[in-house]
């Protein structure tokens, strides 16, 4: 299953499976990034690619 290209410019939210901090990017962001520092906790998190999927 592909990511849909659509969605690139479109605002996704995403929460960290630590603390909830939920936050929103554009799809294009969640395209290339595998990893990101939580603004909540302070947490690395790792987004893999069915991470991806159910975001899209």
């Amino acid at each position: 299953m592909s990511l849909t290209p659509s969605l690139n410019s479109v605002g996704l939210t995403f929460q960290c499976p630590h603390c909830n901090f939920a936050f929103v990017k554009n799809g294009s962001w969640f395209q290339v990034i595998s990893r990101y520092k939580c603004e909540g906790c302070g947490q690395r998190i790792r987004i893999t690619y069915p991470d991806k999927v159910a975001i899209f």
